[in-house]
C-alpha cells in the first residue's frame, strides 16, 4: 500500500506540472471555452443560469480557478489541470483494479500520460476533462468489486462510491450517465447468466499457462447484494448527488423551485436538441477509432509566420495499436473467459457504441475522449498475458518498455501541436499525416 500511494502521488504531481507549463497558451479562449468559461463566471455573479443545456458541477469548478487566479487563461484552465492530474491517477488505480499488478498500472498510467488526449483535454476549461475524472474513478471502484476475494461490506463501500462518482460525472455533463449504463448492462449481463444457471469454467487445461486471473463470471459475483440494493447504489445515490448539484440554482440565481428540478431537466433535453449547425471540424463516430477527423482546438497567429496550434488527436501508436489489442481482449475472452479481457472490451464498447444512439446532429472527435482512454487498458491487456508467458518459463518481454518508448516518443513528436508552442509558417503541416487532419 505504501508503494501505491508513492506511486500516485508521484504520477499527481509531475502530470500536474507537465499540465501547468504554457498554460497560458492560446491567450484567448480555445474552442469551448467559448462558452463555458462565460457561464463559469456568471454563475459567481448570482445572476442568470447560463449555458441552460449542460448540468452546472463542471462550471463551478472551471469558476473556482477564475475566482482564484482570475479571468485569465491559467485562471480558466487550472482546474482543468488538476482535474487532468486527478483522471491520471485514476487510471492508475483503475488498471490497479483490473490486473492487481503495481507495474502494470503504473504502465497503464504512463500509456495514458502519453496518449495525447488527457494531455490536451487537462488544458482546456471543458466539460469532458471534469466528467471523466469522476467517471475513472467510478470504474476503478466498479472494477475492484467484480472479484471473490472481498467481503461483502467493502463491495459496498465500493458500491457507494460508484454511485456517488457517477452522480457527480452527470453533474458535469450527461454522458456521465453512459458510464453508468455501461455498468449496469455489464451487471444485467452477470444476472442474466446466474438466472440461466450457467457457469463458465476457464477452457485452459491445468498443465498450460496458469491464469492470473479468475473467469469473467462467477455465480458468487456481488453475494448478498440484492436487487434493491442495485436501485440504491445505482439509481437513488447518483440522482441525489446529481440534483444536489443543482441547489444553488435554487437559493442564488434565477430561484428555480426545488420541485420544478424534473421539469428543469426536460428543459436542458429540449435545449441539446435545439443544437444546430455545422463545423468544419464537426466529425462521425465512425471517424473516431482511425482519427480520421481529428479538431482543432486552436490556431492562433503571432505575426505572419508564426502560428500557436493545438490540435486534440490521440497517439497513433495507442489509438490504433489499441484497436488491436481490443482484439486479444476478445480472444481472451473467447479463449480462457478473461476478466481482464472481457471488461475492457465491455467498458470501450459501451463508451464507444453510446454514441450511435446518442441523438447529436453535430459530433466531435472530442466525443470519443472516453473511449480512447479504455485503449491504454487494451494495450496493457497485451503486456499482462506476455507476462504470464514468462513466469509459464518464457523469456523475459521487453515489449512494454518498447511500447512505451514508442508512444512517448511519438508524444514529444506531436507535442507542438498539442500545447500551443509556437510553430513557424508551414511546419504544423509536417504533423499532417493525412488531409483529413488539417
Amino acid at each position: 500500500m505504501r508503494n501505491v500511494t508513492k506511486i500516485a502521488i508521484g504520477l499527481y504531481l509531475f502530470s500536474q506540472v507537465l499540465f501547468l507549463i504554457g498554460i497560458q497558451f492560446p491567450t484567448k479562449v480555445d474552442f469551448d471555452e467559448f462558452h463555458y468559461v462565460p457561464a463559469a463566471k456568471a454563475l459567481y455573479k448570482f445572476d442568470k443560469i447560463p449555458n441552460r443545456e449542460h448540468p452546472p458541477l463542471a462550471k463551478y469548478l472551471i469558476g473556482i480557478g477564475i475566482e482564484t487566479l482570475g479571468d485569465n487563461p491559467p485562471g480558466w484552465r487550472v482546474m482543468s489541470t488538476i482535474f487532468g492530474s486527478i483522471t491520471l491517477v485514476g487510471m492508475f488505480f483503475w488498471g490497479l483494479a483490473l490486473f492487481r499488478d503495481e507495474k502494470l498500472a503504473l504502465c497503464i498510467a504512463l500509456l495514458t500520460l502519453v496518449n495525447q488526449l488527457l494531455y490536451v483535454q487537462a488544458r482546456i476549461a471543458m466539460l469532458d476533462t471534469f466528467m471523466f475524472a469522476f467517471m475513472v474513478w467510478a470504474f476503478a471502484a466498479f472494477t475492484d468489486t467484480w472479484r471473490e476475494d472481498i467481503s461483502e461490506s467493502l463491495v459496498r463501500k465500493r458500491l457507494l462510491a460508484v454511485g456517488v462518482l457517477f452522480g457527480l460525472s452527470a453533474a458535469c455533463k450527461w454522458y456521465g450517465l453512459m458510464g453508468m449504463m455501461t455498468c449496469v448492462g455489464m451487471i444485467a449481463l452477470v444476472y442474466v447468466f446466474r438466472g440461466w444457471g450457467v457457469v463458465f469454467q476457464s477452457k485452459t487445461p491445468a498443465t498450460s499457462i496458469p491464469l492470473k486471473s479468475t473467469d469473467w463470471y462467477s455465480p458468487k459475483l456481488w453475494g448478498g447484494i440484492t436487487f434493491q440494493d442495485w436501485l440504491m447504489y445505482l439509481g437513488l445515490i447518483p440522482a441525489l448527488v446529481y440534483f444536489a448539484t443543482f441547489l444553488p440554482y435554487a437559493f442564488f440565481h434565477e430561484g428555480v423551485p426545488i420541485w420544478k428540478f424534473i421539469s428543469f431537466q426536460a428543459d436542458m433535453y429540449g435545449d441539446q436538441l435545439r443544437v444546430v449547425g455545422t463545423h468544419p471540424y464537426m466529425s462521425q463516430w465512425k471517424d473516431w477509432p482511425l482519427m480520421s477527423r481529428p479538431i482543432w482546438y486552436a490556431f492562433d497567429s503571432e505575426g505572419a509566420n508564426i502560428h500557436r496550434c493545438v490540435l486534440l488527436l490521440g497517439n497513433p501508436l495507442i489509438m490504433w495499436g489499441g484497436l488491436l489489442a481490443l482484439v486479444a481482449c476478445a480472444y481472451g475472452v473467447i479463449r480462457d473467459r478473461s476478466r481482464e479481457g472481457f471488461l475492457i472490451l465491455f467498458f470501450y464498447l459501451g463508451l464507444f457504441a453510446s454514441w450511435m444512439i446518442i441523438p447529436r446532429k453535430v459530433s466531435f472527435y472530442y466525443y470519443y475522449y472516453p473511449a480512447g482512454m479504455v485503449l491504454s487498458l487494451a494495450v496493457a491487456y497485451l503486456f499482462f498475458c506476455w507476462d504470464r508467458r514468462k513466469k509459464a518459463g518464457g523469456t523475459k518481454p521487453i515489449a512494454r518498455w518498447v511500447v512505451l518508448g514508442l508512444a512517448t516518443a511519438l508524444f514529444i513528436y506531436f507535442f507542438p501541436i498539442l500545447s500551443g508552442m509556437k510553430v513557424q509558417g508551414d511546419d504544423f503541416r509536417q504533423y499532417m499525416w493525412s488531409n483529413r487532419w488539417i
